[in-house]
């Protein structure tokens, strides 16, 4: 809330009054929650801040006293906002280039000492059409 710079009351008007102030109040206090939120209320609340829903639901579970262990490393929260928004061609893109950046941190000492620009051989390809230079609008030329 505070780096969007929205109130209680703007979640109220935001969520078209599904929950209201009070609720969103009642939810941002911290205060341990006696029941589970209801299902459409989670959705409401996710769709409202823009996060998924099982971010939501592991929330509300934690506010109930449940002792919840996420499975995400920390690598993923260091993932900007809106990630799952990226074509999947872009994603393909982007998990090859982690895919290989792990198999390289995780070589052999013969590997230990190649050029850090090395890939290990795997190549990097995705549709010209979601690549970086056609999606922003700047022409590309061809080499």
């Amino acid at each position: 809330m505070r780096d969007r710079g929205w109130s209680y009351s703007d979640l109220e008007r935001i969520s078209d009054k599904a929950l209201t102030r009070g609720r969103w109040q009642q939810l941002g206090s911290g205060v341990p929650q006696r029941r589970f939120p209801d299902p459409e209320s989670l959705t409401v609340i996710a769709r409202v801040l823009d996060v998924d829903i099982t971010t939501v639901v592991l929330a509300a579970a934690q506010t109930l006293g449940l002792d919840v262990v996420r499975r995400d490393s920390v690598f993923s929260e260091l993932m900007p906002e809106r990630t799952e928004r990226l074509s999947e061609g872009m994603r393909d893109a982007i998990l090859t280039l982690i895919r290989a950046a792990v198999a390289e941190a995780t070589a052999d000492e013969g590997l230990a000492g190649a050029r850090s620009d090395s890939l290990g051989g795997l190549r990097l390809e995705w549709p010209k059409s979601t690549s970086p230079s056609e999606t922003s609008g700047a022409s590309s030329e061809s080499s």
